[in-house]
């Protein structure tokens, strides 16, 4: 009982003004994952002993339902058998209530929720944002058949855009390819407030945070995505804007300051 009153007090919080004023920010839990060092990039036997004294790790698979200039965006639909849906109806929202989802990239963790267990389409009244270059590069180019019958359950309503984009009021584009040949993070603002949602940016806050150059498996061009983490951990630190992230610790949240070569927390 304590565990929960914790974890709801923890909730509130991270949707009330505190981390970004105008812009209400309410973060949704998918799943826990324990993966293993092994997926680690750049990093060293002594580096991965310092860090993770007992070899494991843990991530979490996360989503935010953001409410910004009166409309209600989904970011990222987490997995296809994971529990979005049941937050969002935590939160007073029914599936068919959202009607607007933008996908950092097309990784399954984020854009395997938008169909259900009989392979429909989840959100049956939300259109789709997704960067073009992501769209090209695992529909044409990668052909990945889980995409497409994803995304061909919102024929029609599949939204294409261009970093640099204002994708919707308050809502721009930003390019943090690297990860994925089209992964975007997205600078939003409401008045004085902004907040990032930066997607895969990071994965393992506790190591990638002091040492920003270790990237993972999962990384198409490891080099290209340790760019784009310090390119925007930079710009965040300088004009002190608060991160959510979709494999920070929960809620999700980061506020960062530089630390020699590297960021910590503050």
């Amino acid at each position: 009982m304590k565990k929960f009153l914790a974890v709801l007090l923890l909730s509130l919080v991270v949707s009330s003004s505190a981390w970004a004023g105008g812009i209400e920010t309410t973060t949704l839990f998918d799943r826990k994952s324990n993966p293993d060092t092994s997926i680690l990039v750049g990093v060293d036997a002594e580096q991965k002993a310092r860090y993770f004294p007992d070899g494991k790790m843990s991530g979490n698979v996360l989503a935010f339902l953001v409410k910004i200039k009166g409309r209600e965006i989904l970011f990222d639909a987490g997995l296809p058998d994971g529990h979005i849906a049941e937050e969002l109806k935590k939160n007073g929202l029914a599936a068919g209530d959202v009607k607007t989802i933008l996908l950092t990239h097309l990784h399954r963790d984020h854009y395997g929720g938008l169909v259900d267990a009989d392979g429909k389409a989840a959100f049956p009244n939300a259109e789709v944002y997704v960067s073009r270059a992501e769209r090209a590069y695992w529909v044409d180019e990668k052909k990945d058949p889980n995409v497409i019958r994803a995304l061909a359950q919102y024929a029609g309503r599949v939204q294409v855009f261009e970093p640099g984009d204002k994708v919707m009021p308050g809502v721009k584009a930003l390019d943090t390819s690297g990860h994925t040949p089209g992964h975007v993070s997205f600078l939003l603002k409401s008045g004085k407030d902004k907040l990032l949602v930066i997607g895969d940016l990071i994965h393992f806050s506790r190591i990638q945070l002091p040492l920003p150059e270790v990237a993972v498996k999962y990384d198409v061009d490891p080099a290209k995505a340790v760019q784009a983490r310090k390119r925007i951990f930079d710009y965040a630190c300088e004009k002190r804007i608060p991160m959510a992230g979709m494999h920070v610790p929960f809620p999700g949240m980061l506020k960062l300051k530089k630390a020699g070569a590297g960021y910590e927390e503050y």
